[in-house]
Parts: C-alpha cells; structure tokens; sequence
C-alpha cells in the first residue's frame, strides 16, 4: 500500500472512501445500528513499553502533559 505515492493515496482513498459509504449507508437503512471498527496496532509500531488504552503521560524537555493514547485525532 505504500509502495510509491500512487499506492498510497489509492489506499487511503480506498480506506476512508469505503467507511464513508458503509457509515452513510447504515445511517440511511439500519439508523438504530452501530460500528465497531477494528484495526492493527501496527500503525504504532512496537514500542518498548505496553500500548496503554486510555492515558499516558508523558515528560519531554521539561514539559509534561497527559495525553490520550495510543492516539490524539485532530
């Protein structure tokens, strides 16, 4: 998927294109339904620490913040 840029984008239009379609159809035709996306962790790669699933704070040149992790959209 992530061969060259041509690979990439394709990929991720794929991916977000066809969420879209399935959130706005279930939306459309089944309104009381939910959707439990499911994924790898390999987007985060393999730290040498466990993968909370909630929070984590972290300090780094003297600054300090708790996040939420493994990820923060936006």
């Amino acid at each position: 998927s992530m061969i060259d840029r041509e690979h990439a984008v394709l990929t991720q239009v794929n991916n977000v294109v066809g969420t879209l379609n399935i959130l706005y159809a279930m939306r459309q035709d089944f309104p009381d339904c939910h959707l439990v996306k499911l994924g790898t962790m390999g987007e985060y790669g393999t730290p040498n620490i466990d993968i909370e699933e909630s929070y984590i704070t972290i300090e780094h040149n003297g600054r300090k913040d708790t996040l939420p992790y493994p990820k923060q959209p936006g």
